[in-house]
């Protein structure tokens, strides 16, 4: 009899391990183009909203390494974590860029499902949000990047952003503002707290302040007006530009704003390698 049992036994383990297994290969032959789970990145779209990172691997400070795929398609990456989401995935589940459906929702504009999202108890402050750059110093592989409010900032979702401040996202993202040029959002994420210091560095003993991330004369005032530094050095000026068009972009810029004197910017004129190829010099 007891022997009879354990064949029993036997035979119903094999029966649920085969099921097991079937249910498996079904899963993943059945899983949506994009499931976020899975290596790869899905086919781009011409529309879809695409984070290039221009390094896949970082080091935090405690030696432990930490990857960050080359490109980051939100568009394609929320599509897939709404259908899992909705098939039972908890919200807060990090797709294989280690981001949620919080982060993607933040990058693409979704508001109305960003909404659904924090009343479902999404987390908007999830790890990668969390890693900051040394104070002092910025860093474009820190949570600032990758952070709900960071990717909101850097393409200019002012609504998701409002939205994300309103329930207690931290207002991290201030470069991301500046470098795209987007002064809604760095104005909401300073109402809230944003460091407008965000991205300042000194390397080889020359500060860089945060007002060399300007791309526009609004966003260059904004900062100027509000305590950021206007002294913004010439080495940013021959290390960001290509060709005098760029630089003389950048010093009409300085010169409205009266981050430069005009004897500044004709000293730069002057020196700079960047005009010692041009036919004519503009004039003084």
């Amino acid at each position: 009899m007891w022997i009879g049992n354990c064949n029993a036994m036997r035979k119903a383990a094999l029966t649920l391990t085969t099921l097991l297994v079937l249910s498996a290969c079904v899963w993943q032959n059945t899983q949506p183009a994009g499931y976020p789970m899975v290596k790869g990145e899905p086919t781009a779209q011409p529309d879809d909203i695409i984070t290039t990172l221009s390094k896949p691997t970082i080091v935090w400070k405690d030696g432990s390494p930490e990857l960050l795929h080359e490109k980051i398609n939100h568009t394609a990456s929320l599509r897939a974590l709404k259908h899992h989401i909705a098939e039972g995935l908890p919200v807060d589940t990090p797709d294989a860029h280690g981001l949620p459906a919080v982060a993607h929702a933040a990058a693409v504009g979704d508001a109305a499902y960003l909404a659904e999202l924090i009343a479902l108890g999404a987390e908007l402050n999830y790890p990668a949000a969390l890693k900051r750059p040394e104070p002092g110093n910025s860093c474009l592989f820190s949570g600032d990047e990758l952070s709900a409010t960071g990717l909101a900032a850097r393409y200019g979702q002012t609504t998701a952003l409002q939205l994300l401040l309103r329930h207690g996202a931290r207002p991290y993202g201030v470069e991301r503002a500046i470098v795209n040029n987007h002064l809604d959002c760095l104005k909401l994420l300073h109402a809230a707290g944003g460091d407008l210091h965000e991205g300042e560095y000194t390397t080889d003993g020359i500060f860089y302040p945060a007002t060399c991330n300007a791309r526009s004369e609004e966003v260059l005032r904004y900062l100027i007006t509000h305590g950021v530094s206007p002294r913004i050095p010439a080495e940013y000026i021959t290390l960001c530009c290509p060709d005098v068009n760029a630089a003389e972009r950048y010093l009409n810029m300085y010169l409205r704003t009266g981050a430069w004197s005009p004897q500044q910017a004709a000293q730069f004129r002057r020196t700079s390698q960047l005009y010692q190829s041009s036919p004519a010099l503009p004039a003084e």
